[in-house]
């Protein structure tokens, strides 16, 4: 009989608990993420697509074109450099080969790398990102794709096959990791940018693949350096190899020079024109531009500069995001959120406050007024309940984004042993009238 007592009275209790915290969740409603819509707001932008996205949340503040299928050129290294950071040592020793080499186009850009010589992860991944080098790229995708130098730095018929099949799989390991991102409208085939049909992505997928590596802080180490020097080999004993950043944005002399610029990526081709994958950070303020399909058009800072409009985009979607967004609080940690009755604490310390743990707050519009009523769930309301304890959670739902703090006890509230009694009579009698209603419906049939 107390075995069966338990078990009901644990079972009115869950009851409880259930019908207590969906009687709590007040005034929201779920929602799907927003769309990505075009911007009424003309910026004169000159890229066919571009976009700008909050590097923190990927929230995007400012669209063109976003979703339209164009060619990301040497951007298409940043996912490269991510490769190399998932699977390789900075100090691992890379051979080059003779089709890492030679199979760059002539009026690509390289650093001059020779077949047979050797060189670390780190020195290739910086002359990748700093110089853009394409035969660095397709010297790291072959060791990746290898797992190690198992591959041959010969001219022969083999060895071109053993490459061809190894940029086929470093390929496939750029577009899982692109769909692990994000990226629904993004296909690699190279590990560079090098122009094909094939090769292909968004500005929003890309905007996506800039915010996931503007969170690795080798990477981003690395993209905001402004020069480079290989070391020579063996096999390379000719002047130094020096290279300087393409990323016109960062160098503080210079006529494109904008001064919260960190980063990332740039890129040309004929077909794919100019593109950039750009970050910059001012105050708490992280921001992604993505430029593709550019085309040179004057930009006028002053009445003598002309700026390719890659640069222009840049710096007029920087500028519009820190103009017209900031961070506003939406609730303050330390805060009481709700008040709540411990049904079964005693008389001193069942009146308990929920405190908000965190800051919560939101990017938005510097113009727009605030109003959100937060959802309030509470998992807990028996005690007993120690001080700081997470007993519920504050959300947020703001413009297709969620932001949520836990919720602790604000104090300590000891069960009452009169309370637990009180309920577990309540949960006898409700036993009882559930069999009495059971036993009724069985009488009723049988008649």
């Amino acid at each position: 009989m107390k075995t069966f007592y338990n078990l009901i009275y644990k079972f009115l209790i869950a009851f409880l608990i259930f019908s207590f915290v969906f009687g709590i969740q007040t005034n929201y409603a779920s929602s799907l993420p927003e769309e990505l819509n075009e911007n009424d707001t003309d910026l004169e932008l000159y890229a066919e697509g571009c976009i700008l996205l909050n590097a923190d949340n990927k929230k995007v503040l400012y669209n063109k074109n976003g979703t339209e299928k164009l060619y990301p050129a040497s951007t298409t290294k940043i996912i490269t450099g991510l490769l190399v950071l998932d699977n390789c040592n900075l100090t691992d020793m890379v051979n080059v080969s003779y089709f890492a080499v030679n199979s760059v186009p002539a009026t690509y850009t390289t650093i001059n790398l020779t077949p047979g010589e050797s060189l670390s992860v780190k020195d290739l991944l910086y002359v990748l990102m700093i110089a853009s080098a394409n035969d660095a790229a397709f010297v790291l995708a072959e060791y990746i794709a290898n797992k190690g130098n198992n591959y041959l730095l010969d001219s022969s018929n083999d060895a071109k096959t053993k490459f061809d099949d190894s940029i086929k799989i470093f390929s496939d390991m750029m577009n899982k990791k692109a769909r692990e991102i994000g990226c629904t409208n993004t296909n690699f085939v190279n590990p560079n940018g090098i122009h094909n049909e094939n090769h292909y992505s968004t500005a929003y997928d890309m905007a996506l693949i800039g915010c996931y590596a503007y969170k690795n802080d080798m990477l981003m180490s690395i993209a905001k350096q402004m020069s480079y020097s290989l070391p020579n080999t063996e096999f390379y004993t000719g002047e130094i190899r020096k290279c300087r950043s393409t990323n016109s944005l960062l160098y503080e002399n210079g006529e494109y020079y904008f001064p919260y610029a960190n980063g990332l990526k740039t890129g040309y081709t004929d077909p794919a024109g100019y593109c950039i994958v750009a970050s910059c950070k001012k105050d708490e303020l992280n921001l992604i531009v993505v430029i593709l399909n550019s085309k040179v058009a004057s930009y006028t800072q002053t009445n003598e500069n002309k700026y390719t409009s890659r640069e222009a985009d840049c710096i007029r979607l920087f500028n519009y995001g820190f103009n017209c967004y900031e961070y506003k609080n939406l609730i303050s940690s330390e805060s009481i959120a709700t008040s709540t009755t411990i049904i079964n604490g005693n008389k001193n310390s069942r009146h308990l406050d929920l405190i908000v743990k965190d800051d919560i707050t939101a990017l938005v519009p510097k113009d727009e007024m605030l109003d959100i009523t937060p959802k309030i769930t509470i998992y807990k309301f028996l005690a007993p309940i120690a001080e700081g304890e997470v007993i519920g959670r504050i959300t947020y739902n703001y413009n297709g984004q969620t932001y949520f703090s836990d919720l602790i006890a604000s104090h300590d509230v000891t069960s009452s042993s009169y309370a637990n009694f009180i309920i577990a009579l309540f949960i006898i009698f409700l036993v009882l009238l559930i069999l009495v209603i059971i036993v009724s419906k069985r009488n009723k049939k049988s008649k």
